[in-house]
């Protein structure tokens, strides 16, 4: 099952402040997931995120939430600077 990806104005904001090699490395590894969802790189997340799912791409976090075939990226950040 494929996702249709669709990004939060403050996740675009966030990949825009990042590398321009940075930024497309996580535009790959989402789009790559979206096509193809490995459970293993997922985690589900709870308060203040319930219903929102951590994704691990290198040392970097994409928070989403999911919704039929839906994917919204809420937050990318550095997996230091990740506050859940």
């Amino acid at each position: 099952m494929a996702y249709d990806i669709e990004y939060d104005p403050k996740a675009v904001k966030q990949l825009s402040k990042l590398d321009k090699s940075v930024a497309l490395f996580l535009l790959d590894g989402i789009e790559e997931f979206a096509k193809n969802p490995v459970l293993t790189k997922i985690k589900k997340l709870k308060t203040p995120f319930d219903g929102a799912y951590r994704l691990r791409i290198g040392d970097y976090r994409v928070v989403f939430y999911q919704e039929d075939n839906l994917m919204l990226i809420s937050k990318i950040a550095h997996r230091k600077d990740v506050d859940f």
